[in-house]
């Protein structure tokens, strides 16, 4: 149990490793919340994540949660601040890029992250889209080809199984009394005896 034990801790640490060296971008996630109407958003407690690029270099996929297949369009490199960290406001599952503003007031230097307007539109005309393709009009056999297609192969099923069936009782069951009368014949034979010759 402790080889077990203790081999299952240097797997976990392997895969960690590979994990935070594979996914370089560190995010730090504020969610936003509101429909944005008056452009007034409220923001949950900040979470942090980590990205990677997929094959390609076409888009960033996110570390958690894991094993999932989501694609986020990767952001300019004046939003990646140095050691690759990146400031990130998340709506409605959509990641919309960080911007530091830097301003000085009163002799103090402050700073504020803003979302990046663009980013927001682009968001929205996506949204539009995935709205059109989930309500868009379908046909009949798009809409239940599946169903069909599954209806069919399982009475193609049943009607091979019920053909099995009648084909054994209506053959096997006289093959069964050609077998009982040849037993029955080779048991009534009777044993002839020979005979020396001489």
């Amino acid at each position: 149990m402790g080889i077990l034990f203790v081999s299952a801790a240097i797997i976990a640490v392997l895969v960690g490793l590979f994990l935070l060296l594979n996914y370089r971008f560190k995010a730090t996630v504020f969610p936003l919340y509101g429909s944005g109407k008056d452009g007034v958003f409220a923001f949950g407690k900040p979470k942090t994540n980590r990205v990677r690029w997929v094959k390609g270099r076409t888009a960033w996929k996110k570390l958690f949660p894991i094993a999932n297949k989501e694609e986020i369009e990767p952001f300019d490199s004046e939003f990646i601040y140095p050691g690759n960290k990146i400031y990130v406001f998340e709506l409605n599952g959509e990641w919309i890029p960080g911007r530091v503003n830097i301003n000085q007031t009163e002799e103090k230097i402050r700073c504020e992250i803003n979302p990046v307007l663009y980013y927001t539109r682009n968001w929205q005309s996506l949204q539009h889209k995935k709205n059109e393709m989930e309500f868009a009009k379908h046909d009949w056999w798009t809409d239940n080809k599946a169903l069909v297609i599954t209806m069919i192969i399982c009475g193609l099923n049943l009607a091979v199984c019920g053909f099995t069936i009648w084909f054994t009782y209506k053959y096997a069951m006289g093959g069964r009394a050609d077998i009982q009368s040849l037993r029955d014949a080779i048991q009534s034979l009777s044993v002839v005896q020979g005979s020396l010759p001489g």
